[in-house]
């Protein structure tokens, strides 16, 4: 995903903001769970991977920053 290598590395995609990192990273997400799951489930399950994916980039992020 691309705010993972943003954060994990240096130079590569330090030039895109993140929210259009975060466009390509959700729309991926939500792919990926349309072609697994049927039925309202899978909105609760977006929205929980999501919620999970974003904290985990903050995290990256505050770490980036410390450095």
């Amino acid at each position: 995903m691309p705010r993972l290598i943003k954060y994990t590395t240096n130079g590569i995609v330090d030039e895109i903001p993140d929210q259009a990192l975060a466009v390509i990273e959700h729309a991926t997400l939500f792919y990926l769970i349309e072609q697994r799951f049927k039925g309202p489930q899978k909105y609760i399950i977006f929205a929980v991977a999501g919620a999970g994916y974003e904290m985990g980039i903050d995290r990256l992020k505050r770490q980036d920053a410390q450095k």
